[in-house]
């Protein structure tokens, strides 16, 4: 089997794009045997295997923590795999399981990878990105993923990010006020991701109207509005929110 690039071209349903690597993986385990069960047995694989699908696998399997005997060993695969992701030689769905693994592993050396990769002209770098960055991000990049979720033309790319925004569990009240705007977004995958973000955000679950949600997190809201910035998608989404404070607004 050969990994190509077709990734790179937008398919007609975008729905699937997010679906690629769970193909791969499938595809991959099916001309796959052996690549053992450590991760001195998969950073083998990653730096000796002539066999991109074995590499491949062997990716995927170093997101697994109980995989390290040491937090030394694990900090060696996070250097190998940026190495690995920056110097290009990969196939775009095996730079993209660099990502996501990197995102599993919630360790911050990844930090500035995934904040380039984020804006990865290839979809499937960009969605892997958008979810890894949630996990080992800091505060001010919800306003990244905040671009991407109301900038970009891509849906899977908009629903990665909000999926990301809510493993960062920021505090921004605009995120909070986007997210429940896009509880009235036409597309029913935008709005339902938009409801499991505040879900996870807030810890609470108000249902689905978004109407009662606005009443139930008014004080953030109030919170937004009193930024006095621009509507969601003008250049005041892209400025740095300000750090997380002790004084940030506590959820009803």
């Amino acid at each position: 089997m050969v990994m190509d690039d077709a990734s790179s071209n937008p398919p007609r349903d975008r729905r699937h794009l997010s679906r690629l690597m769970v193909v791969c993986a499938l595809a991959v385990a099916g001309c796959t045997t052996w690549v053992g069960t450590t991760a001195k047995s998969f950073l083998g694989h990653v730096r000796n295997d002539p066999d991109p699908n074995m590499r491949y696998v062997a990716y995927s399997k170093l997101a697994d923590p109980r995989a390290y005997d040491s937090e030394e060993e694990k900090a060696e695969a996070v250097r190998i795999l940026i190495d690995k992701f920056e110097k290009g030689h990969e196939p775009i769905a095996t730079r993209a399981m660099i990502c996501r693994t990197l995102g599993q592993l919630r360790d911050p050396r990844a930090h500035d990878l995934l904040v380039k990769s984020v804006n990865s002209p290839e979809a499937v770098i960009k969605i892997e990105s958008c979810r890894a960055l949630g996990k080992v991000g800091r505060p001010d990049d919800a306003t990244i993923l905040a671009q991407v979720m109301t900038l970009d033309n891509l849906e899977d790319a908009r629903i990665a990010a909000i999926e990301g925004l809510a493993e960062l569990k920021t505090k921004d009240p605009r995120i909070y006020q986007l997210l429940v705007e896009n509880m009235d977004h036409d597309d029913p995958a935008i709005r339902l991701a938009s409801l499991n973000a505040l879900r996870k955000l807030t810890g609470k679950d108000h249902g689905t109207n978004p109407a009662d949600w606005r009443r139930k997190l008014k004080p953030v809201l109030d919170a937004a509005a009193a930024t006095a910035s621009p509507s969601p998608g003008d250049a005041a989404i892209k400025a740095r929110p300000a750090a997380e404070s002790a004084t940030a607004t506590r959820f009803p």
